[in-house]
């Protein structure tokens, strides 16, 4: 269930994930066709991963096959579901929220005013906020552009309204121009103030990836980007990024049911000796 501030720790999701309406394990005693058990032997000697074989792994739950991946960790081959990247940028993203507004509060709280001049500023409280801040806006643009990546084909051709090719489309192009025709409906007549959000990450992100001096004449070169980034909605761009993506996949994103909650924070903790 979403807590009060509405941004709840969601599901990581497998990129395939197959239900069976049967006991997968209760089918173990059907035999392997003979070619099957030479290459398996042969997989489980070899220094080869598994797409060295053209085949994919796949991890086998009770009524679910889940799609893998392996890899060398001393010597031996592991196994490691593979997530859906969407969910674990908007995964991030949530964990991000949680402490970036405490880190807001204290920064607007404890820094210097006009009544208090004498207080000794704080240089980490700015900078408390401003890496988990920044950490949200990434990881949610991050979800969108992979989400994008994901629906979109490999060789999809983007032509623009004069009917010419565009060879570099941005993700704004991506999102509500190629997948609204690739799904046949469109996501600003769904919800029109959605797309001014989402469109906002894109630009949030942008600027400060790449934040730049300002040409005012002062010395004060960041103020304008970093104000804007206090002032930033996070609770709005997470609503509505997880309103577009659910929008074209349903239940993609969705709450996790069991009962707890993950969130990143700043740990201090003494150099050793």
């Amino acid at each position: 269930m979403e807590d009060k501030r509405g941004y709840s720790h969601i599901s990581l999701k497998p990129t395939i994930r197959v239900q069976t309406d049967f006991d997968i394990p209760s089918q173990n005693d059907v035999e392997p066709p003979e070619f099957a058990k030479v290459q398996a032997e042969d997989y489980k000697k070899s220094k080869k991963l598994s797409d060295e074989y053209g085949k994919d792994l796949i991890l086998v739950f009770e009524r679910n096959l889940i799609y893998a991946f392996d890899f060398f960790y001393n010597s031996k081959k592991i196994f490691i579901p593979e997530l859906n990247p969407v969910t674990i940028f908007y995964s991030n993203a949530i964990m991000s929220k949680k402490r970036l507004d405490d880190f807001k509060l204290k920064l607007l709280e404890e820094s210097p005013s006009l009544k208090d001049m004498d207080k000794n500023p704080d240089l980490k409280l700015f900078g408390d906020f401003f890496q988990l801040a920044s950490n949200c806006i990434f990881n949610l643009q991050g979800a969108l552009e992979s989400f994008a990546n994901i629906i979109i084909p490999p060789d999809y051709s983007f032509i623009d309204k004069n009917g010419d090719v565009i060879n570099r489309p941005s993700l704004s192009h991506k999102l509500f121009n190629t997948i609204p025709k690739i799904k046949e409906k469109e996501f600003k007549k769904h919800c029109r103030r959605g797309k001014f959000v989402v469109e906002n990450i894109i630009k949030m992100r942008n600027n400060i990836v790449h934040l730049k001096p300002t040409k005012e004449q002062t010395n004060t070169k960041f103020k304008n980007p970093y104000r804007r980034l206090i002032k930033y909605n996070f609770s709005d761009a997470i609503k509505m990024a997880r309103e577009y993506i659910n929008f074209y996949e349903p239940n993609l994103i969705e709450d996790c049911n069991c009962g707890k909650e993950y969130f990143f924070d700043i740990i201090v903790s003494q150099k050793n000796q």
